[in-house]
């Protein structure tokens, strides 16, 4: 049976990809995380037996937070809803077996960093402060190129935030304040376990948007 993660563990690569994430280096940061995602999704979805259904349940779970974030608070999904990323000029899916989000994250980050050492740029334009799938900001990067798919620095910082702040990491200790965009401070320890303090923060944040 496979030993269970250290708190230590859980603690020392959510500190390493903040600070990787802080210092320009987002690729290092999903690298750092990744693997504690993996820690959640399995604690979190213990009927499904596989490793690729349990991330992926835990990215759907997570989509309105990555959307929020990623669209600086434009896009509220609504609860269930299903992004699917297709190839507009043949309608087929593109980067992973169904075509969703949580599909396209699974296969071309959390799989191609694993197995291949890098995500697949071929598919993912990367780098973008902002922005996730086909939404994008004006001024913030070049045109999309046809194929590929926004996964921004804010998408990154979601995905952190998302394992940071599930109920699953509660016993986890964090230390210090981050601050994001230079607007809004969370304390990290009240972020631990807590996804209402960060949306209350997040809410703040984006109140301009809503």
């Amino acid at each position: 049976m496979a030993k269970k993660t250290s708190r230590q563990a859980i603690e020392k690569r959510i500190k390493r990809s903040l600070q990787c994430l802080q210092e320009g280096d987002a690729e290092d940061a999903i690298f750092n995380i990744a693997p504690i995602i993996d820690v959640v999704a399995k604690e979190r979805h213990k009927d499904k037996k596989m490793v690729g259904d349990r991330i992926k349940a835990f990215i759907f779970d997570e989509q309105y937070l990555l959307y929020y974030i990623s669209t600086q608070g434009k896009i509220r999904l609504p609860d269930g809803v299903k992004i699917k990323l297709v190839n507009w000029e043949t309608d087929e899916p593109v980067g992973g077996v169904g075509g969703e989000l949580a599909d396209f994250i699974y296969h071309n980050i959390r799989c191609a960093q694993t197995h291949d050492a890098e995500i697949d740029y071929d598919l993912i334009d990367f780098g973008r402060n902002f922005g996730i799938g086909r939404l994008k900001f004006e001024g913030d990067g070049g045109e999309l190129v046809p194929g590929v798919f926004i996964i921004s620095n804010a998408t990154v910082l979601a995905l952190i935030l998302s394992v940071i702040c599930a109920p699953e990491n509660r016993g986890i200790r964090l230390g210090g304040d981050m601050t994001l965009y230079n607007k809004v401070s969370f304390e990290l320890a009240k972020l631990v376990g807590n996804k209402k303090y960060l949306m209350d923060k997040l809410d703040d944040l984006f109140k301009e948007n809503s």
